[in-house]
């Protein structure tokens, strides 16, 4: 029996949850602490993160050994805000004694490691000072609480305790959920389908199901992005040094899209886009414009490799040509030992499916025996090809709509203009917002300055039906389209009692107002900054 917490029905009223306990929200913590007492309205005390992990745990699938952070380390938790502030990374390198040797490096940017260290690190000194963590609980539910509360249903992923809390106000931020080609999906999940985020802890089992196979293995990673790259390395040497009894080399297909890797243009005026200045740019724009700008910046983050990496695969592949050009012109005389890599160009996921191989030996289990057959359709010519794996990685990025499905299922996303059943939601700024309410208050007033409760429109028979369609959108109904002010507030609509709402934020969900930054770590710092003041001066 499934037993329930009911926090909401004590005294305990929290000022602010926040959903999720990563980078975002880590920050927002650190914000929150810094605000005056005697000014801020939120009390540290009644503040409260509710995290899946049991741990403060930062990208653990992706933190291979001297990967490196792709920003300075000056654009951490709080430096952009605040360099005086205790949460910054030269902070934490101060209380590690390491800051000389950090300078000494020469470097700007820190290994994932080391970041990862840091992040955790604030996690320990934010609760140091009083705020609190719930770790090992997944939020399943909110849903209105009254009296401009909300209530949070959580589950304790140890016991299957359901535990609900009553909060003021929320800070949604919830990172990505892996991205999986929907032909993957099918086929999952499986021991040897794994997605990049949880690739350090899922590699090691994955190949252990395959030790008892004989023959060369054969690997397939999709994706063209840093992660693919750094997961197809990173395999090669595991697959290396794993060897094979047959003197053959193991395969690895990076299978993209594209006709080629591409670099990540890291120059400094590309990266001029990730200024705390340039989101006002991006608030600003009308959304075609907002699009084209993220458009033309795409190659700044998406589906891009950094140069550096890119440098070392092109030189582990210049290496295996020099090996097979050697062992051609001895007539094979050098077995190939090293993992082979291949990068299947202009290719795209069409279908997979499982297919089981009579046991080689007696101690081989079903899973064993198990290849995934791939059909790839050219995506130049439209051709199809067949392929067979014995695992799959999917380096295929994250989705960020899981707040958008909470929203859905409470009784809270209609005051939103959120539409339950919409495929197709989209965020808008609040000029539009405003535009919106000014359009339906002046259809509103000329459809009720009739006569005999006629608009004087269908009087004179001028525009009539148009005029009968903007009275009727005045009603309470939903819509794909909600509204996001710049300091990340989600805006109710007109018709919603605002006294009876709690006050949502969104951070790491507003790409397509807020611009590329959004879901990256250049301007963590500061957003943070702009939500808890915004919360402070919209208690």
């Amino acid at each position: 029996m499934v037993s329930l917490i009911f926090e909401a029905q004590t005294a305990v009223v929290y000022d602010v949850i926040g959903l999720g306990f990563g980078p975002a929200n880590l920050a927002a913590a650190g914000a929150l602490l810094e605000q005056p007492r005697e000014t801020c309205p939120i009390s540290v005390n009644k503040s409260l993160f509710i995290e899946r992990h049991h741990e403060f745990r930062w990208h653990p699938g992706m933190l291979l050994p001297g990967t490196r952070m792709q920003i300075s380390f000056l654009k951490d938790l709080a430096t952009l805000r605040s360099p005086q502030s205790p949460i910054t990374f030269v902070a934490y390198l101060h209380s590690q004694n390491r800051l000389v040797e950090f300078i000494n490096r020469n470097c700007m940017t820190p290994t994932r490691k080391e970041y990862s260290d840091y992040l955790a690190h604030v996690a320990r000194y934010v609760q140091g000072q009083g705020i609190k963590v719930a770790y090992g609980e997944n939020v399943i539910a909110i849903e209105e609480g009254g009296e401009g509360t909300v209530l949070v249903h959580s589950i304790v992923l140890t016991t299957g305790e359901t535990i609900i809390r009553r909060a003021k106000n929320l800070i949604i931020s919830p990172g990505g959920s892996p991205r999986v080609p929907r032909c993957i999906q099918s086929i999952s999940p499986h021991p040897r389908i794994i997605h990049s985020s949880a690739y350090l802890s899922s590699v090691e089992p994955m190949l252990d199901t395959m030790k008892t196979i004989t023959r060369p293995l054969k690997i397939a990673v999709v994706g063209a992005g840093q992660s693919a790259v750094e997961v197809l390395l990173d395999l090669q040497s595991r697959l290396t040094s794993m060897g094979n009894s047959t003197g053959q080399a193991h395969d690895l297909h990076l299978i993209i899209r594209g006709g080629s890797l591409k670099s990540s243009d890291g120059g400094p005026f590309s990266n001029q886009v990730y200024n705390p200045e340039f989101v006002d740019v991006m608030y600003d724009l009308p959304s075609d414009s907002r699009r084209r700008v993220m458009a033309d910046y795409e190659g700044t983050n998406y589906g891009v490799v950094n140069p550096i990496t890119l440098d070392s695969l092109f030189n582990v592949m210049y290496d295996q040509r020099v090996d097979s050009d050697i062992a051609r012109r001895k007539k094979n005389a050098l077995a190939a030992t090293d993992a082979h890599i291949t990068i299947v160009t202009y290719s795209n996921l069409a279908s997979a499916e499982i297919s089981t191989h009579p046991s080689q030996t007696s101690t081989e289990t079903e899973t064993d025996t198990h290849t995934f057959s791939v059909l790839l359709q050219n995506t130049l010519t439209q051709v199809f090809s067949e392929a067979t794996y014995d695992a799959i990685v999917c380096a295929t990025g994250y989705e960020r709509n899981s707040w958008l499905n909470l929203l859905k299922s409470s009784g809270l996303g209609k005051h939103f203009g959120l539409c339950a059943t919409s495929d197709n939601t989209r965020l808008s700024v609040e000029r539009d917002f405003r535009a919106t309410i000014n359009g339906k208050n002046g259809a509103f007033k000329a459809a009720t300055n009739g006569i005999n409760g006629h608009s004087r429109a269908s009087v004179t028979g001028i525009n009539g039906e148009k005029i009968h369609t903007q009275h009727t959108s005045t009603e309470t109904k939903d819509s794909d389209t909600i509204y996001i002010s710049r300091s990340h507030r989600l805006l109710p609509l007109q018709t919603a009692s605002h006294e009876s709402i709690p006050k949502i934020y969104l951070q790491g969900c507003a790409e397509e107002t807020h611009g590329i930054t959004e879901t990256l770590l250049s301007v963590v710092g500061i957003r943070a900054g702009e939500v808890v003041e915004d919360l402070c001066s919209n208690y």
